[in-house]
């Protein structure tokens, strides 16, 4: 029996931390994002199309100095959770990752280094599709997952 206590105590031991690894960071909300004004017309579209999931592939090549939709245009409620999960190459490139509102505000997490963990809070409810910007003056590749 003490032996029993004893695995199961280990097994507690080992599978709490595994948990918290995983639990949400920082989420950031919109209200404290920078944001400007894209011209929503001229966002481009994936080629390999959109999907409007709970989970979407942010994985694919983005052109120069062009912003591009992630995801169409979806109905979020307040509180409502975008994270992104992904790395990029080259490395040296500042990448913006955010959410476009239906407005053509777009509210971004500028990133440097070539990899991004973090979460968008939607405080507001509204119509928002989710968009990665490439800054750089070469093509980014972008391989990971948006979760919302």
């Amino acid at each position: 029996m003490c032996m029993l206590m004893a695995c199961t105590l280990m097994l507690i031991g080992v599978i709490t931390p595994a948990r918290a690894a995983e639990a949400p960071g920082e989420v950031i909300s919109l209200e404290d994002l920078n944001w400007e004004w894209v011209d929503l017309p001229a966002v481009e579209y994936p080629e390999e199309g959109i999907l409007p999931l709970t989970s979407a592939s942010a994985s694919r090549q983005y052109a120069p100095h062009s912003i591009s939709y992630v995801t169409s245009f979806m109905d979020f409620d307040a509180n409502d959770v975008v994270t992104f999960n992904c790395s990029y190459s080259p490395s040296s490139a500042s990448v913006d990752f955010g959410v476009i509102a239906s407005t053509g505000k777009f509210y971004s997490i500028n990133v440097k280094g070539g990899s991004i963990s973090r979460s968008i809070g939607i405080n507001q409810a509204g119509s928002y599709a989710v968009a990665v910007r490439n800054n750089s003056s070469q093509t980014v590749r972008v391989v990971g997952f948006v979760n919302y």
